[in-house]
């Protein structure tokens, strides 16, 4: 069976596909074929272990000698936000930027004009009016706390305030690490994430120095951070599913505004619970250090191709924030945990395929250096965290494409093949991922647009947009049961 599914085309593939439902499907290829494989008790420890992942990984892998904690001016929206870093300090990576791209870019001149939408075109699906609007509204709640830079890396927002002179004289006695770990998750529950995650502080992935844009001056752990962290609460909040799938629109600017303005809602109000139970705490977004490492650290997911934390039950489709505190959680750490997905994405490139700006790695196997077009030119890969083992992305040219389309992209999440409210069949693949892996991934990968998922270019794919807006209809009484977010877990 094995050799003749691997020995058909993609095309033949997706001819056949729309004709059958997915579980028939799985069950005349997979399951059906496969069944003697998966008999005796195999399937049930393997399915258990899919849904719980494992803990035999290393979760981040770096080379010691040529690795370093990532100086927050190099990131590509704190650089171009800043006047001072990007005219001043570093002219030449403009120049350079646009000499070997043959066009006319300052970072921090195109930053000025990204998403200040005075046009709109109607006629165009996803570049309407609604489309424009909606992306505002979603992001207006940051707008209104006076926030939105943290999305750039800004520290210290209101929203994020390092001021802890509402920390609780007593403190809570939370029992044992494990109960606090418990409430702290409970909590986050509470106030909408889909998952929380804790580790252990690791002053390898926080940025250093951290950078101040509004003042333009660089911060010290040490010397200005208001208290010495001992843990990371990782908080994940879920992304629109219909909404994701309009990408590249304006319209799916919804999702990432949406996501940000729960980010600093919720990274606030747990920083906040935190400080009445008489401990320390402070929220960040994008700021104070790698939220996608920080995930992977306490177990929520795994580095994907896309750079993203890919989950269990929701991919890559959730914003993360954090919270630094000095709660000690003893024994009740999260550690990293492999589900296959970083084996998965090997051999899936669906994102870098769908990427408007090829900015996302086609390379097989993860790097410890940048490999992208000109990484081999002098001071071009200032941008990237050199010596971390990942599939290295030139986000230069992810914002490029940003500033062209006028608007973020979500086509590497909306591609991937993880990115699915029907998940069922790909952590079915983990189970047995340990059996037959290079099949079994070469196979989900192909079948994936055939199920009518990812697909996504530089234009949005026709329906997406209308489908989007037509997505609220039931929602009165809801009579298709159905859940766009995924699944919690």
């Amino acid at each position: 069976m094995t050799n003749q599914i691997e020995n058909r085309s993609s095309q033949e593939l997706q001819d056949d596909l729309p004709n059958m439902s997915r579980r028939s499907f799985f069950k005349k290829t997979v399951i059906g074929g496969g069944a003697a494989m998966l008999t005796g008790g195999v399937a049930l420890g393997a399915s258990k272990a899919a849904l719980e992942g494992s803990t035999n990984t290393p979760g981040i892998e770096v080379d010691e000698l040529n690795f370093k904690p990532f100086d927050q001016r190099d990131l590509v929206l704190t650089h171009a936000v800043s006047p001072k870093l990007s005219k001043i300090d570093h002219p030449e990576r403009s120049v350079q930027y646009s000499r070997l791209w043959k066009k006319d870019f300052n970072f921090n001149d195109v930053v000025q004009t990204f998403e200040n939408r005075d046009h709109f075109d109607n006629s165009k699906s996803g570049y309407g009016q609604a489309d424009r609007a909606i992306g505002h509204a979603a992001w207006y709640p940051l707008v209104v706390a006076k926030s939105r830079a943290s999305a750039f890396g800004q520290p210290n927002t209101p929203l994020h305030s390092w001021d802890q002179t509402d920390v609780e004289a007593e403190q809570y006695d939370w029992g044992s690490g494990k109960r606090a770990a418990d409430m702290i998750r409970s909590t986050g529950r509470l106030f909408g994430a889909v998952r929380v995650g804790i580790a252990k502080f690791d002053k390898r992935f926080v940025y250093d120095p951290l950078y101040d844009m509004e003042d333009e001056r660089t911060l010290s752990w040490e010397k200005d951070f208001p208290f010495k962290p001992k843990s990371v609460i990782v908080i994940a909040t879920p992304m629109d599913y219909d909404n994701v799938a309009t990408a590249p629109s304006w319209t799916s600017e919804g999702a990432t505004g949406n996501g940000y303005s729960d980010m600093g809602k919720m990274a606030c109000q747990m920083a906040k619970f935190i400080r009445g139970c008489g401990y320390h705490a402070v929220g960040a977004g994008n700021d104070l250090a790698n939220s996608v490492a920080y995930a992977i650290l306490a177990g929520m997911g795994e580095g994907g191709r896309l750079g993203s934390c890919i989950m269990p039950g929701v991919g890559p489709r959730v914003r993360l924030c954090k919270v630094f505190t000095d709660i000690d959680f003893e024994d009740a750490y999260d550690q990293p945990r492999t589900w296959g997905v970083r084996e998965f994405c090997k051999t899936c490139k669906k994102c870098a395929d769908s990427c408007p700006s090829g900015a996302i790695s086609q390379d097989d196997e993860p790097t410890f250096q940048p490999t992208y077009e000109f990484s081999d030119e002098p001071g071009y890969t200032w941008n990237s965290h050199a010596g971390v083992s990942k599939w290295h992305s030139d986000s230069k040219r992810c914002f490029n494409f940003w500033v062209d389309n006028d608007t973020s992209c979500l086509n590497c999440i909306a591609s991937c093949t993880f990115n699915e409210p029907d998940f069922w069949h790909h952590w079915m693949m983990m189970a047995v991922n340990p059996m037959m892996p290079k099949f079994l991934h070469a196979f989900m990968a192909e079948a994936h647009p055939a199920f009518g998922y990812g697909g996504q270019g530089a234009e949005p794919i026709p329906g997406k947009v209308e489908k989007f807006w037509e997505s609220g209809a039931d929602m009165r009484t809801n009579t298709s049961m159905k859940n766009n977010i995924g699944t919690a877990g």
